[in-house]
């Protein structure tokens, strides 16, 4: 069975869930506070699905780092649904929502081209030729 790896954009991809999933979950922290937030960090005005969503969005955070086989369906799936659930606050034009979703759009797109994981097959070394074989003095 091959290893897994995610590559370099697949990295960009899960920063870009990491830091939209984590604003979730503090906005969402700070209105279940009390304290008074802005439209911007809650998801459908509701605290349980802004948590939901912060909560998927860390999910599929750490499943592009660690380089889960599905974790490309995943991320198409959730950026979807997140920007489904945030179609009221694009019709209002909020800037953040707004820049969150074209970052979201763009990385789709890199999605449907290329797959954010590679598989990594396990080094062949010709023991006739290899430098341990031959006594190499770089040790």
């Amino acid at each position: 069975m091959a290893d897994t790896s995610p590559r370099f954009g697949g990295l960009v991809v899960a920063s870009l869930a990491g830091v939209v999933g984590t604003k979730y979950l503090l906005g969402g922290a700070l209105a279940g506070a009390g304290v008074s937030v802005v439209q911007s960090v809650l998801v459908t005005d509701s605290l349980a699905v802004t948590f939901a969503v912060g909560i998927l969005l860390g999910i599929v955070t750490g499943a592009l780092a660690g380089g889960f086989i599905l974790a490309r369906v995943m991320t198409i799936v959730s950026f979807l649904t997140v920007m489904a659930l945030s179609v009221p606050a694009l019709r209002i034009g909020d800037p953040v929502i707004v820049a969150e979703s074209v970052g979201m759009g763009l990385a789709l797109l890199y999605l449907f081209v290329r797959s954010p994981i590679e598989r990594v097959e396990a080094a062949h070394i010709d023991d006739t030729d290899s430098a341990s074989r031959t006594g190499s003095t770089l040790r």
